[in-house]
């Protein structure tokens, strides 16, 4: 039997209300007004009101929105009974009323709409199946906590024990945590809470499936009372919002990536900025940024993320294409998802697989133009299946990575020749202009000579004559040799070379050929390092640094020379104790005919060609060069090279 409240200020009407309630068999309790009818409402459960719409002191409209705004009464079905508002009118439907009638009514037409507004009854077959077919998840516990119903939803999530498990044991059985990720406590369990006679309203939950995927819900709960209002037990609803939780976790992450990568001035703090927020909002504890290697060819780690408390993946240090999951991906172009690393078809490295302590992992190529620059990968204790929102989502944020790898690039490379230019033109008629003065006031010199002036007198002005001019014709050669190898006309003859022999030459040729005294040139070679590439070539680049940091060294320093390899490429550094390069010029040495401001007025001769071709050489061998400040003081130069052939 359902509890109804009627609430109509005519009499007549309030009786015929209250006759139809009791012939559907259920209990009727009448108030003359609205405010009366609230009152009631709020002071005892009932399971329907209705009401009329035009009354003293509260109309039934506004009875109705004071209902909805309590949450004792916010989920007590309304029916509204109008004379004074069409049925369409939309205060009636804002108003929250479950059902609308209009005046004048007929009994059967108003039976039948109380009849489906109305509970069924408990032992009703049509209830039993209702239950069953609900995608909402429904249980309930006596006043002992024993569980004493769930629904097929329930069942479906949790498996069939969940129904003889008493809630308080759920969070340990089921491992039951806030939506932070904080555990549950048994007291907090919506359901235990409601038998303890609190009304429970969006409790959080957050579970794993038995496929061990996370999924999201929340949780309204309420007692039971006798008409005493003893607690006889409680009940609860659960909605699962996995969707609406994921797509607002992704629209945060989304958002934080490109806030990210607006203010990030390098890959590497945009790289890291992108993992953290991946980690914070998908709850992923360990990523990493792998990068194609310009030198080898082959993918290596450019940045990492562990969450606190993470534990590291043991992954390698450089990944061939097609070499596990990384690999893989580069090798494909997409992404890919592996629900579990364990499984027998996982592309997982089988140490990987085993020594990470995660459940799931997955992979998205970071492009641009088509062309992949790099690697995103990702490993979780959870489950993670494909999903095409995330899929969408992860391929547009290493879609946003690519583009801002190449927007980099791009901008340099632009920077770099707006700079250029001007510069160019300027030191091109300083290099030549310099050596030009010198041979044209000499000449004039010697054309001004008397008759009898003798050979001798003027031998020192064609000796200044003389060296002007080889410094023109070398800035020339070299002008014209660096152009060649830009331009491609000049080509490598590639062969095999003992990059540690080439050295060995290099600092004799650099010690011969000093002038002054010179720095002691310190080396740490190893006996033999072959590699391919011109030998010619190699030692002009050996040479040229090797000599620089001869030159712009005190002579009671040390200029160290060292050559290593790792598994992709021989390592030369040339570290010095010079004058070293001020921070903001470091990279613009590599442009023609530029030399750092302090070498300009050092009075050391240069012509600011020689890192230009090292870098040419270099960047033809399928290497890099760059310049770094040495310690304390000085410059360290550092060659990459590649041990095997690069392809393509």
């Amino acid at each position: 039997m359902a509890a109804v409240l009627v609430v109509e200020d005519n009499p007549e009407h309030q009786a015929v209300l209250a006759e139809i309630v009791r012939r559907l068999g259920h209990e009727a309790t009448v108030a003359g007004d609205g405010r009366a009818g609230l009152a009631a409402a709020l002071a005892d459960r009932f399971d329907l009101i209705v009401a009329d719409v035009d009354m003293p002191q509260l109309d039934g409209v506004r009875m109705c929105r004071a209902l909805r705004a309590d949450p004792a009464t916010a989920d007590v079905p309304v029916v509204l009974i109008t004379g004074y508002l069409p049925p369409g009118d939309r205060r009636l439907t804002e108003a929250g009323a479950a059902a609308v009638v209009p005046k004048p009514f007929r009994v059967k037409e108003l039976t039948e709409t109380l009849r489906q507004c109305l509970p069924l009854p408990p032992d009703d077959p049509f209830l039993a199946e209702l239950t069953r077919c609900l995608d909402v998840g429904a249980m309930a516990c006596d006043h002992e906590g024993r569980t004493i119903f769930v629904n097929q939803a329930v069942r479906d999530f949790f498996g069939d024990e969940c129904a003889t498990l008493p809630a308080r044991e759920w969070p340990a059985r089921f491992q039951l945590r806030h939506h932070d990720g904080t555990p549950l406590e048994p007291d907090e369990v919506p359901l235990e809470r409601a038998r303890r006679g609190e009304r429970v309203y969006h409790a959080d939950l957050r579970a794993c499936d038995p496929q061990h995927r996370s999924r999201w819900f929340v949780i309204n709960a309420r007692p039971v009372r006798d008409t005493a209002g003893t607690v006889l037990g409680a009940v609860a609803a659960v909605h699962d919002i996995t969707g609406d939780h994921l797509q607002g976790r992704y629209e945060r992450c989304k958002a934080e990536v490109l806030q990210a990568l607006v203010h990030a001035p390098d890959i590497k703090q945009a790289g890291a900025a992108v993992l953290r927020s991946l980690s914070t909002c998908l709850d992923w504890p360990y990523l990493r940024l792998w990068l194609v290697d310009e030198v080898s060819g082959r993918l290596r780690p450019a940045v990492t993320h562990s969450a606190p408390g993470a534990r590291a993946a043991p992954l390698p240090a450089v990944m061939e294409r097609g070499q596990g999951l990384a690999g893989l991906c580069w090798e494909r172009g997409e992404a890919i998802f592996v629900p579990d690393i364990q499984a027998p078809d996982s592309p997982m490295l089988p140490y990987v697989a085993a020594g990470t302590g995660y459940r799931a992992a997955g992979a998205v190529p970071v492009l641009s133009a088509e062309q992949v620059f790099g690697v995103l990968t990702f490993f979780t204790p959870d489950r993670q299946d494909p999903e095409p929102a995330l899929a969408v989502l992860l391929t547009g944020i290493a879609g946003l990575l690519g583009a801002y790898l190449e927007r980099r690039r791009s901008d340099e490379l632009a920077n770099q020749l707006a700079a250029s230019i001007g510069e160019y033109i300027a030191l091109v008629g300083h290099e030549l202009r310099t050596p030009l003065t010198s041979i044209a006031t000499y000449t004039d010199l010697i054309a001004e000579s008397g008759d009898d002036t003798t050979i001798g007198e003027v031998r020192d002005l064609l000796a200044v004559i003389e060296r002007n001019n080889a410094r023109l014709r070398t800035l020339v050669e070299r002008l014209l040799d660096l152009s060649a190898l830009e331009s491609g006309h000049a080509g490598l003859t590639v062969g095999t070379v003992d990059l540690a022999a080439v050295l060995h030459a290099a600092v004799a040729t650099v010690t011969a050929e000093s002038g002054r005294p010179h720095p002691r040139v310190r080396t740490v070679l190893p006996d033999r390092l072959e590699i391919p590439g011109d030998q010619a070539r190699l030692r002009q680049v050996a040479e040229n640094l090797i000599g620089n940091a001869v030159q712009y060294s005190p002579a009671d320093s040390t200029v160290t020379v060292t050559l290593t390899a790792d598994e992709d490429a021989a390592v030369l550094t040339v570290a010095d104790a010079g004058m070293g390069i001020p921070e903001g010029e470091r990279n613009r040495l590599f442009a023609r005919l530029y030399r750092a401001t302090n070498a300009r007025h050092s009075g050391i001769p240069g012509a600011g060609l020689g890192l230009a071709l090292s870098r040419a050489i270099i960047e033809l061998h399928g290497g890099t060069i760059t310049l770094g400040a040495g310690k304390p003081s000085g410059t360290i130069a550092t060659v990459r090279l590649p041990l095997r052939p690069t392809t393509g």
